[in-house]
């Protein structure tokens, strides 16, 4: 989209801005952290762990079957992996992508930082999920809340780069595996600062930032009688679900202020749905269906986006 913007947009449109999409961008920030080199071990480890199970449901099966035997019903237990994959690597000596991955396992000490970086991802990756999933979503007049939102990540990544204590799990994990703990602190503090230096690159001078904090410029006498009405309403916090309605309710009470506020609250915040929209298309030219016509295609589009 950038480059669309720049090369074909642009030269037609000199005063079109272009507006980074926030689900893009918080994409950006994980992946400075997935290819941050000292994680590069999990990195590696995570990649064979995939090829070995996309490939193969028998073998999802039988890793299914190997943790019942334990009594386990949860596929996320990394203690039995070294079992399971010893077993594995043996019943198919040719596969090589068994071999390196039961390396790592049978490897105490490897084993030992693989196992807290992936502790580490699980406690701290859950808050960037958390603003992508937000980011993401569609039909929901979520604009008001970007700037709280951006604020409490910009907060939250700038206490861990500058953090002495992690969590205590962590600390006792690091411990009971015979590792030092600040040398692992300090591990984690320069992947939040990787990932500060990505996130301030593109929020703090983000194009739409004075948008997500808008203010009144100039407002008339008539718009700043309703705001004072505004302000002395016993108006309770409400989140995106119930913003909507909120604003519908306010109609006839505040017409100014509704209009501008309606108009506002469904400002789209990323270009996910436009993203989307790409895939879509991709899955509806597949190898079968290359003689649509351009109206078929349209209409296709309309019953795939309405939920038809």
């Amino acid at each position: 989209m950038k480059k669309c913007h720049r090369d074909v947009l642009s030269p037609l449109m000199p005063q079109l801005t272009h507006i980074p999409c926030c689900a893009h961008i918080l994409n950006l920030i994980g992946d400075s952290l997935r290819t941050f080199s000292r994680f590069q071990i999990l990195k590696n480890f995570l990649e064979k762990i995939k090829e070995v199970f996309v490939y193969s449901p028998a073998r999802q099966r039988r890793y299914l079957t190997h943790l019942k035997m334990h009594g386990i019903f949860s596929p996320y237990h990394i203690v039995y992996w070294s079992t399971f994959f010893k077993e594995e690597a043996e019943n198919d000596k040719k596969n090589n992508n068994l071999e390196i991955i039961n390396s790592y396992l049978q490897n105490e000490r490897e084993f030992g930082v693989i196992t807290i970086y992936l502790n580490f991802f699980s406690i701290y990756a859950k808050e960037f999920v958390q603003d992508l999933d937000f980011f993401q979503q569609s039909k929901k007049p979520i604009f008001p809340f970007v700037e709280s939102r951006l604020q409490q990540l910009t907060s939250y990544i700038e206490t861990n780069r500058n953090a002495n204590y992690f969590s205590p799990f962590l600390e006792n994990l690091i411990t009971s595996l015979q590792f030092n703990v600040e040398e692992f602190y300090i591990i984690f503090r320069e992947a939040f600062k990787v990932a500060y230096e990505k996130f301030k690159v593109h929020i703090p001078n983000h194009p739409a930032h004075l948008l997500f904090c808008a203010k009144f410029n100039n407002p008339s006498d008539e718009l700043l009688r309703e705001w004072g009405i505004y302000c002395e309403l016993n108006n309770e916090i409400i989140n995106e679900i119930e913003l909507d309605q909120y604003w519908l309710n306010k109609a006839s009470q505040l017409p100014i202020l509704y209009k501008i506020a309606f108009d506002y609250i469904w400002l789209p915040v990323s270009s996910c749905s436009v993203e989307r929209s790409f895939s879509m298309y991709n899955s509806l030219l597949d190898s079968d269906c290359q003689n649509l016509s351009l109206d078929s295609l349209k209409r296709l589009n309309m019953l795939y986006f309405n939920g038809f």
